[in-house]
């Protein structure tokens, strides 16, 4: 399914924040252009005029606007159920990214934190981010919490026949991102319908990895 055309993951300044929305054809993805548009609302406030957002933090906005284009319910037993943990397997740029960009937001009466933990569970980690230099020790992991409601996000291409759910992946200079349903829906988490359209390749089937 092709879809997501938000703009470069480099070289974009404050006055140019508008020019992140999607080129999109609205008579077809009616409701697609505002989930990107919000990407670049996020980084709008956060740069002088001469600063620019680099990849790996207009990654960390897609990530904060999948967690909010997802249902939320509280897991019996949830460490903090006020917090939204977004947890990553160690310290790494896109880890940074995502504390600068999605730590302290919220979500619905949550606040989200983000933190390390190599050894996530449901009970402590409703979201899990992994780099791409750590694909090879998230096998196991994804295995362990393959039916648990754990949105499981990538960055780079892999992470999807390994098991996770979304994996965000640059393509003539624009961030874009191929989803698993059949994960997803293993997982029992209620995701917008408007995310996996903007999906670039929405896999339907199971994964060989797994």
């Amino acid at each position: 399914m092709k879809g997501s055309n938000c703009r470069p993951a480099t070289a974009m300044r404050k006055k140019d924040a508008e020019q992140f929305a999607p080129r999109f054809r609205a008579s077809r993805w009616g409701a697609a252009p505002a989930i990107c548009l919000s990407m670049s609302l996020m980084l709008y406030g956060a740069y002088s005029a001469d600063s620019s957002p680099s990849e790996v933090e207009i990654k960390a906005a897609f990530v904060l606007n999948f967690v909010r284009l997802v249902k939320w319910d509280v897991v019996a037993g949830e460490a903090n159920p006020s917090e939204l943990a977004i947890c990553t397997l160690g310290n790494s740029d896109f880890a940074s990214a995502l504390q600068r960009v999605a730590g302290g937001k919220g979500i619905g009466t949550r606040s989200i934190v983000v933190r390390v933990n190599p050894n996530p569970d449901v009970l402590r980690c409703r979201v899990l981010v992994v780099d791409a230099s750590q694909y090879p020790i998230a096998r196991p992991i994804l295995r362990d919490i393959r039916t648990a409601p754990v949105l499981t996000i990538g960055n780079g291409p892999g992470l999807l026949a390994i098991g996770g759910m979304f994996e965000l992946l640059v393509e003539d200079h624009r961030v874009q991102f191929d989803a698993s349903l059949e994960a997803i829906q293993r997982a029992g988490l209620d995701v917008s319908a408007r995310l996996l359209q903007l999906s670039r390749n929405l896999r339907k089937g199971p994964n060989a990895g797994l």
